[in-house]
């Protein structure tokens, strides 16, 4: 009898099978030394099986970052949406995007650290509108940020969008930082207790924005 075709769950398990796969030889061996041979030798199929799903390894690679993205902005927007308070959805994002990078730190790390190519290194080329997605999830995470700073401030124009921006960048370098420092485990050799460093360090930063607030509460001329 001829094999029954898969159904869709069984094509979107293995299209998932495939990515994590990939995902482990790129963070063990890095990424130039992925290719889709040694994915289908893992998952002790043809290379052939893997040519079905995905054209090739760059494409492996903008799927896994867009998955990635996908996650870690449905974690962000289900820790803020209980929260109609601009500071609290605030507080809870930038918890939220630090429970990501502790949670998931081979997506992390493939997301922000590790040397993989990105969006302006596919410009020009065949899999650039795939690339184009990629980044647009990724501003969509960004913008989740930008949202309830951009809401305190009455001005519009491009000084604001300007000081809005670099807030967040400001933030999102500070977060990265602790993410990075746990997972590579350099916070443990110079602190005694590092998730209570992480959370004092995450309160700190989201006192700032509520002094950030009160500073424009109280008219103050920020930019």
């Amino acid at each position: 009898m001829p094999k029954s075709p898969m159904t869709k769950e069984e094509i979107d398990n293995t299209r998932v099978r495939i990515l994590d796969t990939a995902l482990d030889i790129i963070i063990e061996e890095g990424f130039n030394n992925l290719s889709v041979r040694k994915i289908a030798s893992r998952l002790g199929v043809t290379a052939t099986t893997i040519y079905n799903y995905y054209t090739n390894k760059d494409e492996i690679n903008l799927m896994i970052r867009i998955r990635g993205f996908e996650k870690l902005h449905d974690l962000l927007t289900e820790r803020s949406a209980p929260f109609n308070d601009i500071e609290e959805k605030f507080k809870a994002m930038i918890r939220g995007y630090v429970e990501f990078g502790l949670t998931y730190p081979s997506y992390y790390d493939i997301m922000f650290n590790l040397h993989t190519p990105k969006y302006l290194d596919y410009v020009g080329t065949d899999i650039e509108p795939l690339a184009h997605t990629e980044k647009q999830n990724a501003l969509k995470c960004l913008a989740l940020f930008m949202e309830p700073i951009s809401a305190y401030i009455p001005s519009q124009g491009k000084k604001k969008d300007l000081f809005v921006l670099y807030q967040v960048v400001k933030y999102w370098s500070d977060l990265h930082g602790l993410v990075t420092l746990k997972n590579t485990r350099l916070f443990h050799e110079v602190l005694e207790d590092v998730d209570a460093f992480i959370e004092e360090r995450t309160s700190d930063m989201i006192e700032n924005i509520i002094k950030l607030k009160e500073s424009f509460d109280y008219g103050e001329k920020l930019f």
